[in-house]
């Protein structure tokens, strides 16, 4: 379908959205979703933050078109994660918390590690 077709198809409310799938794995609200740039040779990619105080990442498996949790990134924000947002190039995530901390992540191999946290100091 042509870019413009579908353009016509949303003017005209010929639009339909369905879910596809529920992530589950958060025990409080989600508060932000952020999907990650990436390039065609990676699995498309999520994060998802919550009052749980966790943020997940979340990949498509390119065989099932299903998201699975890759990750759990829970040992750096004490309170509500608000907000997530990746760097315009993917490489790096940030997360923003009630704890007055935003954190900047950045995958490491398999894994997501912090590589600086900045602190909002309140007088």
């Amino acid at each position: 379908m042509e870019n413009s077709d579908c353009e016509a198809q949303f003017a005209e409310g010929n639009i339909e959205l369905k879910e596809l799938q529920t992530l589950e794995g958060h025990t409080d609200r989600v508060w932000s979703v952020a999907w990650k740039p990436g390039s065609a040779a990676a699995p498309p990619t999520l994060s998802s933050c919550s009052g749980d105080k966790t943020i997940r990442i979340w990949q498509m498996n390119p065989s099932t078109g299903l998201f699975h949790c890759k990750e759990v990134l829970d040992e750096t924000h004490t309170r509500t994660v608000r907000s997530c947002a990746w760097s315009p190039n993917g490489e790096f995530l940030a997360t923003a918390s009630f704890d007055a901390t935003t954190a900047i992540w950045k995958q490491v191999g398999d894994e997501y590690e912090v590589v600086t946290t900045l602190e909002v100091l309140c007088y």
